[in-house]
């Protein structure tokens, strides 16, 4: 499960829709305050729509330098009276493979309520769908609107799409509680009835039927639900169901779909008779229209923010025992976590990368230092003010084992021999040591850094090429638990250099031992640009050679040539 997209239209220095192609390792380059934090700001916007139903943020929970300022700093131009839109789509492939996705192609569960709904779809979102999961990438957009009569801004439009193709969305005008389950494509591949074996000619002919059993299930609920026709840009023939909403057109993602069926017209016992099919229908939409948003939502839910400037631990560094995502804004997070490393798997990988002599080769290995603190005044400290006899040994040995013990990761420097603590090392190794240690440590997510090779030597940002690459790996032994999606702000030439190295090598077959290679379909380098009309994201291709396809927009590193040459 990747990251695999995202499109913004009238977002910060955004007017004109751009679409982002992001893969496994996506590099950001461009000129100073340009925009190049514009899609991690996207992403954070996004999750907090999503994570905390917060349409209007400032302070994010990503923490940091992550100030979005709230949604009239966020769109284009400060301009109220436009649309922002944000779409994010992820790839689910690498968790099902091709041939397990089309062999799960109905819907039938033993449920009586799906009986006459057996559709190809399931996202797989709820544990109990999971195995029947045939959807390969999905993806949702949302429209914030301003609303000039309350004064605040709202989800204007909340929609699904699957495989590429739209599938339904929720509008809502600003009034409250109008919120709408509309635009369903009927047509979509995966809502097309899929055939059991004993209902397909003896030839074995098409899986689907022509038609969705959907339509009618659904055309006929919306008779009974109350469909305003009055939403503004909806034409009067277009299917609507009324849905209760969280506010404004975003669901409320913590239960299923709550559809307003309170049509005066429809007998109770007409409904009590329906009870099953408009329940057994109600969870199925739910899975189709909440169900990707669910995922994507838990999957930036874990999204890692790494931000321009870490802080370096104190003398007397006290970790802080409960976790808080905001701290990875300003790496503190990392030194949390090699603190509650008890039994030292995390910190091992780190230092394997430190100070391996084919990696990063800092001369530095991360040490934890254990030290006896002696109250002042207390029974030990009393002890020796007094004098020590004979007597006192048994006590000593007594009161040495309660004595509270206070833990330090302190740095051992190999040239001198000597442990120093991380604040009387160089300012690049502290900077540094976030980036690895969220790079190796155990989840699957989208890591977000900003700078990472700053105040760093050119010979160890080169090491942070190969350590990129070994984070996106899924199955090594050395790090099974990798497989992030990496999206970096950067400017060094340094671990561009070395990830199309690392393409060319694996290309010709001539990486060297315990190194991994990348592909060209795996690193995306996205060069960020203004040209008065607002940002513009450029793509850069790259070929299996490592070679650029396309032209550096103002020459390659341009500098260097111009100094040298």
């Amino acid at each position: 499960m990747r990251l695999c997209r995202i499109e913004i239209e009238n977002f910060k220095g955004i007017r004109e829709r751009e679409l982002i192609e992001l893969r496994p390792i996506t590099l950001l380059f461009g000129p100073n305050s340009v925009g190049k934090s514009t899609i991690l700001q996207a992403l954070h916007y996004v999750r907090e729509i999503l994570e905390r139903g917060n349409i209007d943020p400032d302070v994010t929970i990503a923490g940091g330098l992550i100030d979005l300022g709230g949604f009239a700093t966020l769109v284009h131009n400060h301009e109220l009276h436009r649309a922002v839109r944000l779409k994010v789509a992820m790839d689910l492939t690498d968790e099902q493979g091709a041939e397990e996705l089309a062999l799960n192609s109905g819907l039938s569960l033993g449920k009586p309520e799906f009986s006459e709904l057996p559709v190809r779809y399931l996202v797989g979102e709820s544990q109990e769908y999971r195995d029947y999961a045939i959807v390969q990438e999905l993806a949702l957009e949302i429209e914030i609107r301003w609303s000039e009569q309350d004064r605040t801004p709202y989800v204007a439009r909340f929609a699904v799409e699957l495989d590429g193709e739209p599938f339904a969305a929720i509008i809502t005008p600003p009034q409250a509680g109008r919120a709408q389950l509309t635009d369903f494509h009927f047509e979509h591949s995966l809502l097309r009835r899929a055939l059991r074996p004993d209902e397909r000619d003896e030839e074995g002919g098409s899986e689907l039927a022509a038609s969705s059993p959907l339509e009618d299930e659904i055309f006929s609920l919306a008779r009974e639900a109350a469909a305003d026709r009055s939403t503004p840009d909806t034409p009067d023939d277009k299917l609507r169901i009324a849905v209760e909403t969280a506010g404004g057109a975003l669901p409320n993602l913590d239960r299923d779909l709550v559809l307003a069926i309170r049509d005066p017209d429809v007998r109770k016992a007409e409904l009590e008779e329906r009870t099953p099919r408009v329940n057994g229908l109600r969870a199925l939409l739910s899975e189709m229209v909440l169900g990707p948003a669910r995922i994507i939502r838990d999957y930036l839910g874990q999204m890692t923010y790494i931000g321009p400037l870490r802080e370096i631990p104190t003398r007397g560094y006290r970790p802080q025992v409960t976790p808080d995502e905001a701290r990875w804004a300003q790496g503190l997070a990392a030194w949390d976590l090699l603190y509650a490393d008890r039994k030292g798997d995390l910190m091992g990988e780190v230092n394997r990368w430190l100070s391996g002599e084919t990696l990063l080769r800092t001369g530095y290995r991360l040490e934890r230092v254990e030290f006896k603190e002696v109250p002042v005044p207390g029974v030990f400290h009393q002890i020796f003010e007094r004098g020590l006899n004979d007597d006192d040994i048994g006590d000593l040995q007594e009161l040495y084992q309660s004595l509270p013990t206070r833990t330090e990761i302190a740095l051992r420097d190999f040239q001198k021999g000597i442990l120093v603590a991380p604040n009387d090392v160089g300012v690049g190794i502290s900077q540094m040591v976030p980036v690895v240690v969220a790079a190796l440590r155990k989840n699957e997510d989208v890591l977000a850094i900003e700078q990472p090779e700053l105040h760093i030597h050119p010979a160890i940002q080169v090491g942070l090429g190969d350590l990129f690459i070994r984070a996106i790996q899924p199955d090594l032994d050395s790090l099974p638990f990798g497989g992030k999606t990496l999206l970096i702000e950067t400017h060094s030439e340094h671990i561009l250099l070395r990830l199309l190295r690392r393409i060319r090598e694996k290309t010709h077959d001539e990486l060297p031992p315990t190194v991994a290679g990348l592909t060209a379909e795996e690193l995306s380098i996205i060069y960020v640009e203004s040209d008065g009309q607002g940002v513009r994201f450029r793509p850069l291709r790259v070929d299996a050679e490592g070679e650029f396809l396309d032209q550096w927009p103002s020459g390659f590193f341009e500098e260097r040539a111009g100094e040298l040459f």
